[in-house]
């Protein structure tokens, strides 16, 4: 599809792999009734990139039901690292269809390996009970106001920024209460950021779906790093970040609430209630500028880390619990 730009600033590099993603990425050859191909990714990744794998199964999934269902849940397991340069297969197994929804189990896989197992549900859209939370009462800045996820970098590394980190993203991210890259900032396991696409994408509700998966996977890790700093030692992201310790998605949620659009910015509110063996939840909301719930998401990863010092059972996560629910 053809993406035209409205009135916004240059993001450069953003604005480029936008068009890469939707253009390529995203765009999944059909190899036969239910299989499909990708050799397309985004570079600069040291390995296939979760929630691209998340986004591409979407895709497929949704290529194999009818056109007025619409996504409400994908629910991803990974099995194992994928390779950026290698062709991706997606093998689409038609579970169940009634005259109101369907559910698609995707099979990813590389040279024959599974890579990952992807569940994704649809339904018509249906009247029915409705409510919602709003964001935790808060002055949220707005996000024009401050600074993008490169320009935030630049700050704090000037020309030393971990290589890893380096990687243009192609969603503009605006974090609001601390960037996990910021010495000193807050240790409780929670964050917020507003998020958008750089372009208009017009009004497909499954590519609006597929790219708020892409994004979804590439901040949830943060708040469970936060209470786990070593004092003067660089923070757990930079040492993540440059490769000194190791962490990746083990398994990843997200559920679509009520329709929106990823080319019009999203609060992204998200926390950590738990992280044991190594193992941490993030749990995340996110809303419309008006306020509106739109989606939620649930992500455990592996953190190959054992810190220095205990971390007590108090950080106060447990302050303010609607922001986990």
């Amino acid at each position: 599809m053809s993406l035209s730009r409205d009135p916004r600033p240059d993001l450069g590099e953003t604005g480029l792999l936008l068009r890469r993603l939707v253009e390529e990425v995203l765009v999944i050859e059909r190899r036969g009734a239910d299989e499909f191909v990708s050799g397309h990714s985004i570079a600069g990744f040291d390995r296939l990139y979760g929630g691209q794998i998340a986004a591409q199964a979407l895709r497929a999934a949704g290529h194999t039901v009818a056109e007025d269902l619409r996504v409400h849940s994908v629910h991803v397991s990974y099995l194992r690292l994928g390779d950026p340069t290698a062709e991706l297969t997606l093998v689409v197994e038609r579970v169940r269809d009634t005259r109101r929804a369907a559910t698609r189990l995707v099979r990813t896989t590389q040279a024959g390996g599974l890579i990952a197992l992807v569940t994704a549900s649809f339904q018509r859209d249906t009247a029915g009970v409705e409510h919602g939370r709003t964001p935790a009462p808060a002055r949220i800045p707005a996000p024009d106001t401050l600074p993008t996820r490169p320009e935030s970098l630049r700050a704090t590394f000037g020309e030393a920024v971990p290589e890893n980190a380096r990687t243009p993203w192609p969603i503009d991210v605006r974090h609001v209460d601390r960037a996990p890259w910021s010495v000193g900032a807050t240790p409780e396991p929670r964050n917020r950021m507003w998020l958008r696409v750089p372009d208009r994408v017009g009004d497909d509700s499954l590519l609006h779906a597929c790219l708020l998966t892409y994004a979804s996977d590439l901040t949830m890790f943060e708040p469970v790093l936060y209470p786990h700093e070593d004092g003067p030692d660089p923070l757990l992201w930079e040492r993540l970040t440059r490769g000194e310790i190791r962490g990746g998605s083990l398994d990843h949620t997200i559920w679509f609430h009520r329709p929106f659009r990823i080319d019009d910015w999203l609060l992204h509110e998200h926390a950590s209630p738990v992280a044991a063996e190594g193992r941490g939840l993030s749990l995340g909301h996110y809303f419309t500028a008006e306020g509106t719930l739109v989606a939620s998401v649930a992500q455990e990863v592996a953190i190959l880390h054992t810190p220095r010092r205990p971390v007590l059972s108090e950080v106060s996560v447990t302050a303010q619990p609607e922001e986990l629910t």
